[in-house]
Order: structure tokens, then sequence, then C-alpha cells
């Protein structure tokens, strides 16, 4: 199996504090996460013969793909912190990129955030979240969208 993951990233960690990080439990680990570190932006890298990379240096509301990509790992910080993140507009298009049947998963289970994402056409979920989240939230894209 094959992965090709493209990360949108406005804040980025500079390599020089990556490098401080205690992050990896094994050389091998700690060179792959310093080459993703090290990875030019807008250009696909392969990581490992089955991991390619390729960091997008945009915002999440100015995406623009359709049926692109099978998941997104929502992790931006929480409504109170970044509102314009967790906005209908940002879940359109997130929902647009998505190919059908597309999962979006994030750790914040807010009500609000739920209804957002049923309002623009995901069937969302509720699940337990992991160690530290007591829920979480799935959201998939219906198999029959745009037929």
């Amino acid at each position: 199996m094959h992965v090709h993951f493209t990360s949108l990233e406005t804040n980025v960690l500079s390599l020089e504090l990556a490098e401080q990080l205690n992050y990896a439990s094994s050389e091998q680990e700690r060179s792959n996460f310093l080459k993703m570190h090290a990875a030019p932006w807008n250009q696909d890298v392969v990581i490992t013969p089955h991991f390619i990379l390729h960091k997008a240096l945009r915002e999440v509301q100015s995406e623009a793909s359709e049926a692109q990509f099978d998941v997104i790992f929502f992790d931006a910080f929480g409504p109170p912190t970044q509102p314009e993140m967790w906005t209908p507009d940002v879940f359109q298009r997130m929902f647009n990129a998505l190919k059908p049947e597309g999962i979006l998963v994030t750790y914040c289970a807010k009500g609000q955030v739920r209804r957002d994402m049923q309002s623009v056409g995901f069937t969302v979920e509720r699940l337990p979240g992991p160690p530290g989240k007591r829920e979480m939230l799935r959201a998939t894209k219906p198999a029959n969208h745009g037929q």
C-alpha cells in the first residue's frame, strides 16, 4: 500500500526547532521525521518507498480541490481559538475536496461543528475520542454525491 499525504500548512515549525524535539523512538523514525520537515514546499517528496509527502503552503480556506482526497485529518485548534477554521464555508471546501465515501475526522465534537458539517452534506458520527478526549467526530461524504 502506498500513501500520498498532502498537508496544508500556514504556521510552519522550523527545521531547527524540529531537530531539537525528542520525537522519534528510533534513528529511522528520527530520520524520516526530519526528512518531512526538511522537504521542499509544493512538490511531492518520497519519504519512504510507501510514503510520499506533499507539503502545500496554503490555507484550508483557499482549498479548491475537487474529489481528490480519501481522508482529511482536520487538526485545527478548536473553534474558540481559531473560529475562522470552523465555518460552513471551510467544511464545504473539505466536502468538495473529498472523493465519494471520503472521510473527515476531527477531535472537536462540539454540537455546532457537527451541525455545520451536516449542513454541507456530510453524514456525521460521534465516536469515542483518543486518550484525553471524550469524543471526536467522523464525517463521511455520501457515496452517491454528484451522481
